[in-house]
Order: C-alpha cells, then sequence, then structure tokens
C-alpha cells in the first residue's frame, strides 16, 4: 500500500486564492484525490483553473475539483459568477424544466471555472425548525425534493459536471445544526425510508454521481448511541451499498464540523468514515489535520488487510468516475458570455418563484397612497459572507435605486426587538408605508416581535421574507405577505417589480404547507 494510494481517497480545502507551497507539498507527497473551492479561493475566479491546474500537477493525476454551487443562499462563484436562485426558489416556479435548465448552467460556469464536482443538489426534506437548510432544499415533501432533484442530476450531468445527493439519509427534519453539535432524528424505519430516504433512492435510480453523508444520528438505523451516519457502516455500507445497490461515490460532509470534532479526532474520524464505507473523506480547512487523517488511514491499510481490501475497491469507483469525467462535454464560452447567457433564465425563475401568502390590494403598488417609502432592511453579512453586498448590489443600493424617494433603515438580524424599533422611529410616522425584509425572523425572535409591533394598525405594512419563507407564517396581522426564498440581487429584483406594479404575483403553488 502506497502513499499515494490513501491520498486519492482525500478531497481537501485549502486557504487564499493561491494555494501554498506548504499545501503543494502535502497533495505532492500524498497525491490527493481531490479540492474543494470555497470563496476565499475565488478573490478572482479568473485565477481559479490555473491554481487548480498548478494543485493538479502536484498531484500528478486528473483530480476532483469540487465545489458547494447550490444556487441562493450557497454560491461560492459570486464575483464573476451568474447569481443563481435558491433550491426552494426554483421549486416555487412548479417548473421542472427550469430546474434541469438552472443546474445546466451553474454546470456550464462550473466547468468553465474547471470544477468538475457539484456538491449538489440537497436532496434534504425541509422542516420549518430546521436551523441550516430552509431554502435550500427544494421543500417539504419526499415527491417534491425527488422530482426536483432528479432533474437537478440530469442537469448537471447534461453539462458535464458531476453530481452529489446530500446530505443522506437526509437531515432536513434535524432540530440542531450540524456545523455546530450532533443531531438526532429519531424517526422509525418505515418513515425514514418512506419520507426522507424517498428522494435520495430516486437520486440513485437516475444515476447520481456521488451521495455525502449526514453528521445526523439515526437511532432507527445505528445502535451506537450517537454515532454520526458519516460514521456508521449500517448505514454506509449495509443501506447504500447492500440494500439500495449503489455503486457511485460516497463522500463525507467535512469532518471538520462541531457534531463530529465534539467527540472525534478527525483522524479517527476519518478512518471510522472509511471503514463505515465512504469512499472520499472530506477536510475542508486545515492542513495540519489533512495530513495527520492521511498518516492514520496510511498506517491502518499497512495493518490491516480489511482497510487495505476497502481501499482497493474506493480506488476502483474513484478510478471509474475519473475515467468518466473524461468523457464529459466541454464548454468553451468565455465566463462574460455565459453571464450573459443565464441572465434571462435567472430572471424567469426569479420572477416566477416570488409567492404571496396575502395581499392587501391598497398596498401595492408600494408608496402610492403614502408620502414617504420606508424600508427595513436586514444586514445580512453580518451572519454570511455575502461579496455582492460590498460592491454596488447590496440590499440598500438596490431599494433606492428601484425607489428613488424611499428611506431605507439596515437592521441586525440579531437585534432585539427594541433595538430594530429604535432605529425605525427615526424615519416612522402616520405618513409612512413600511416595507421590512425579514431575514429568519422565526428564529430571531426580536425581529418577530418588531414586525408585530410596526405592523400594528397598519394596513398596507409589507413583510416580505428574503430567506426563508417560515418567517410570515405566524405574523397572522400583516396582511400582504411575500417571499422571494432568496436574498441573491436577482431575486430581490423581481420583487421590487411586483411591489412597484410592474409585474403580475401569485399566491398559488407555495413549496412549503402554508
Amino acid at each position: 500500500m502506497h502513499k499515494k494510494q490513501i491520498g486519492e481517497l482525500f478531497v481537501v480545502g485549502y486557504h487564499g486564492e493561491a494555494p501554498s507551497y506548504d499545501f503543494l507539498s502535502f497533495v505532492e507527497e500524498w497525491g490527493i484525490g481531490g479540492v474543494i473551492v470555497f470563496a476565499r479561493n475565488l478573490e478572482n475566479p479568473e485565477n481559479l483553473r490555473k491554481n487548480l491546474k498548478i494543485i493538479e500537477e502536484a498531484s500528478g493525476k486528473e483530480i476532483f475539483t469540487a465545489i458547494d454551487q447550490e444556487g441562493g443562499l450557497v454560491l461560492r462563484i459570486l464575483n464573476n459568477g451568474s447569481l443563481f436562485p435558491s433550491a426552494m426558489g426554483i421549486s416555487a416556479t412548479g417548473d421542472l424544466q427550469l430546474c434541469e435548465d438552472i443546474y445546466f448552467a451553474i454546470g456550464n460556469e462550473m466547468q468553465n471555472f474547471g470544477l468538475n464536482f457539484n456538491l449538489a443538489p440537497v436532496l434534504d426534506i425541509n422542516h420549518k425548525d430546521n436551523p441550516g437548510i430552509g431554502a435550500r432544499s427544494f421543500g417539504e415533501t419526499p415527491e417534491t425534493v425527488a422530482n426536483f432533484g432528479v432533474r437537478a442530476i440530469k442537469g448537471l450531468k447534461k453539462s458535464g459536471v458531476m453530481s452529489c445527493a446530500k446530505h443522506f439519509p437526509g437531515k432536513g427534519h434535524a432540530q440542531v445544526d450540524s456545523h455546530l453539535t450532533l443531531p438526532i432524528i429519531p424517526y422509525p424505519v418505515d418513515r425514514l425510508e418512506s419520507f426522507e430516504l424517498f428522494p435520495f433512492i430516486k437520486a440513485i435510480e437516475s444515476g447520481v454521481d456521488a451521495i455525502m453523508t449526514s453528521h445526523v444520528f439515526f437511532p432507527a438505523f445505528e445502535p451506537c448511541a450517537n454515532l454520526p451516519a458519516t460514521l456508521s457502516k449500517n448505514v454506509l455500507t449495509n443501506l447504500i451499498r447492500n440494500k439500495y445497490n449503489y455503486e457511485g461515490l460516497i463522500i463525507t460532509d467535512d469532518l471538520e464540523m462541531g457534531a463530529i470534532t465534539e467527540r472525534y479526532g478527525i483522524a479517527n474520524a476519518s478512518e471510522l468514515a472509511f471503514d463505515a464505507g465512504a469512499d472520499l473523506l472530506l477536510i475542508c480547512h486545515t492542513l495540519t489535520e489533512q495530513r495527520l487523517a492521511a498518516e492514520n488511514l496510511y498506517k491502518k491499510a499497512q495493518n490491516s488487510k480489511e482497510t487495505s481490501n476497502r481501499v482497493i475497491a474506493s480506488l476502483q469507483r474513484i478510478e471509474k468516475m475519473r475515467t468518466m469525467i473524461g468523457t464529459f462535454p466541454k464548454t468553451s464560452f468565455r465566463q462574460t458570455e455565459l453571464i450573459d447567457k443565464h441572465r434571462d433564465l435567472i430572471e424567469t425563475v426569479s420572477e416566477k418563484s416570488i409567492k404571496f401568502l396575502r395581499y392587501e390590494k391598497s398596498a401595492i403598488p408600494a408608496g402610492k397612497d403614502k408620502k414617504h417609502l420606508l424600508f427595513v432592511l436586514p444586514m445580512i453579512s453580518a451572519l454570511v459572507k455575502v461579496e455582492e453586498e460590498h460592491e454596488s448590489a447590496g440590499l440598500t443600493k438596490l431599494c433606492s435605486d428601484f425607489f428613488t424617494h424611499s428611506k431605507q433603515v439596515i437592521y441586525n438580524p440579531t437585534w432585539s426587538s427594541r433595538e430594530i424599533i429604535n432605529a425605525v422611529s427615526v424615519f416612522n410616522n402616520s405618513e409612512t408605508q413600511i416595507i421590512f425584509f425579514s431575514y429568519n425572523s422565526h428564529i430571531f425572535r426580536g425581529q418577530s416581535e418588531a414586525i408585530k409591533t410596526l405592523s400594528e394598525g397598519r394596513d398596507d405594512f409589507i413583510l416580505a421574507a428574503i430567506r426563508n419563507p417560515y418567517d410570515l407564517l405566524e405574523q397572522q396581522q400583516v396582511r400582504t405577505l411575500a417571499a422571494t426564498f432568496g436574498f441573491r440581487t436577482p431575486a430581490i429584483l423581481a420583487l421590487l417589480r411586483v411591489l412597484a406594479g410592474e409585474k403580475s404575483f401569485s399566491c398559488d403553488g407555495w413549496p412549503i404547507r402554508v
């Protein structure tokens, strides 16, 4: 067993736009099989293809070049890339062909940057109390998620990049975030097989290239208390391989997440995940942990015939997929051409995805009967990295450009209700129509309480949920409620066109139960 055989089992992240000397030395020594790209590596996306080539040359082979390019909240290519809609925004259109078209477009732009492996689509079936999925999911029913997920896979495959169904066996009903701690989904086997697993079964039938595991404990499948699915042989081998006859790649979610590190060392978790049945081990951030994990698994393979045999089996699957990548169609467009090509498609999806739960006729067009129009806008960059927010397309500029006589108040989504109300009070009077953009107010209670206070007695108050639509369900007193299923510029512009009376909207076809 050689070091470079072990190295092929790892997909690793690096820091900075260009890989460091230390990172390249590690890649060369171990023949690393893949890298994952984050926004931190994309200061200038035009340099990515060159940097990936440098990593590939160090490895000595064609490698998997992976990225989380889901659309909506989870987009890594923001500068010089199209701002694709979220999964839930796509499903809100009700149009499966548009879904396939969007993921085909995502794949084309990825390939243009030298990326061949999209860690998407998300096939988790969402629950309103899930803190980390929300609009990343296609919806709340197995059929919706399966139908749109299969078309997403088809679009990626047609574009020439690998697809990955995540997060098996499904973490949409987790009540805590696995980035921080271990969730438990306690449902019995029959419920899991008919609900959580249904989209993944359909993805397997459609030929999905890879399946990503979840750091979630499923007691129905795993008798060992608090053992995450990622580390469970019962889940990865007995379920995925043996029961569902899946022959593609199994990749772990990031092994540096809190659900893993709070109980296991990363090197130990890598060994356990591999023994459980994973082919690719994802370690996204820390070079010392990546090296330690490779060394640990190498020692295990040298001393264990069973592990050595597993390495050979995984390498065969990896080589099969690497060969398949070579047969994928290739694009040869300039990035500016692709962005122009995809603009109309994204605008169509964004406009069709705008949903109103209900509306007061006097509220739209906004500002028509009032002297003042006030937008109350979240400072999204306080919670997530939003590169476009720091350029010319922030929420404040979008609203002020569209409604030139409007005022804007910015709030931190984590503020208390009193802090939000005090900020608004500077501009608030009886002649003001308020349009409140919420950002997970069903989780950040200060927003929810502020909305109830500010909307009291105002028939023309408008609440727009710009991340997850669940913000709307608890605001029974508000007469006009809208959802965009995402905060990227195309989604916000689509909403503003509706608020200005330029575009029609729909109250039907919601992707969640309303």
